[in-house]
């Protein structure tokens, strides 16, 4: 994997072609300027559904802890419902985690421990290490914008056949790269000035008309995370089990209550 984020305190200009390079097309000048909010409520409409998705596929991740490469089986379901399994090189689960309601539960077989606490970043990390919360990764995972709370939309322009969109909340800034039809294309998120994390979705069904993507790449530069997922195997728009999202500690495995 080969992820970097362009400098920090770049402007919209420089995402847009940073977006492109990733993509591997010439960057596109800016274009005139938008009409923010109705791109917003464009971008938002575009990806209203599906409300689930579940799929095979593969993970890579390079990361001071968790990192590696592995098959997985995960389910997602809006806003913040998922399911993640880990197997092992011969198919068996290795690790399962689950969010649902806010809360988390990872079942690690490789060390038979049971954790369980708040849906935090830094749990859901224990298995995949990465910087969102629940909610975001599952818009990721379903080709969404990643919901940023409190967000107003302050900028937006043309960029070759797509657009660019910034949000602000607060010292937050959220800027997202779509193609001609609404596709999200990249995301990058700012805390501070400073990069925080990005997200580049690739490989889209063109086929099934779903604007959701095979591969999703993301990258914390601070952190030293990167993490390419590949799914395949895709089922969307079915009804989902609560249970799938349940996770209860099998007898004689150590219970762990994390913060």
């Amino acid at each position: 994997m080969n992820l970097r984020l362009a400098p920090a305190r770049f402007r919209l200009a420089v995402t847009a072609a940073a977006a492109a390079v990733a993509c591997g097309h010439a960057p596109a000048p800016v274009g005139p300027p938008l009409d923010p909010a109705a791109l917003l409520q464009q971008i938002e409409k575009a990806h209203a559904e599906p409300q689930t998705l579940s799929a095979s596929g593969k993970a890579a991740i390079d990361a001071p802890q968790n990192g590696g490469r592995y098959q997985i089986q995960i389910v997602v379901r809006r806003p913040a419902s998922l399911r993640i399994a880990a197997l092992d090189p011969l198919g068996n689960p290795a690790a399962l985690l689950v969010a649902d309601g806010g809360r988390f539960a990872l079942l690690d077989l490789r060390s038979n421990v049971f954790y369980r606490g708040p849906s935090t970043p830094e749990n859901l990390s224990r298995l995949i290490p990465q910087p969102l919360r629940d909610e975001e990764l599952v818009a990721l995972v379903l080709g969404a914008m990643p919901p940023l709370p409190g967000a107003r939309p302050v900028e937006a322009h043309r960029a070759g056949e797509g657009s660019v969109l910034a949000l602000e909340s607060g010292q937050v800034r959220q800027e997202v790269t779509v193609g001609g039809d609404l596709r999200i294309e990249h995301v990058g998120r700012f805390r501070g000035g400073a990069p925080w994390w990005e997200a580049s979705l690739d490989d889209f069904d063109e086929a099934s008309g779903q604007q959701m993507p095979r591969r999703l790449r993301l990258s914390a530069p601070a952190e030293k995370i990167q993490v390419d997922l590949q799914l395949k195997e895709r089922v969307w728009g079915k009804p989902t089990s609560p249970a799938a999202f349940r996770l209860t500690p099998p007898r004689g495995v150590k219970v762990i209550e994390v913060e």
